[in-house]
């Protein structure tokens, strides 16, 4: 076996040998690059649990902007298609 050979062998092993740890280095930096994350997201869960997070002030609706076909305060304007068929149904319920 000629000495070249044997040299380039040996080359292409050492840079596989290089290029394994530098992967297995980004692996295990990227583990405890997401353990880390976990950790910080557990305890930041921890620190403020959503129970204990006030609500938001509850808005108010000016009077104006009542829906009286929801609660029933009163009858709300109809279009007069739609008011045209209602009486016609009450019409026919009393039949």
């Amino acid at each position: 076996v000629p000495a070249r050979k044997i040299q380039k062998l040996a080359r292409r092993q050492s840079c596989r040998a290089r290029a394994g740890r530098v992967a297995k280095v980004f692996v295990i930096a990227g583990v405890v690059a997401g353990g880390a994350f976990a950790a910080w997201k557990w305890w930041d869960r921890q620190a403020n649990p959503d129970w204990l997070v006030e609500p938001p002030a509850p808005t108010e609706v000016p009077e104006t902007g009542r829906l009286s076909s929801v609660d029933g305060s009163g009858r709300s304007v109809l279009d007069p298609e739609v008011r045209a068929k209602e009486a016609e149904e009450e019409k026919d319920r009393d039949e």
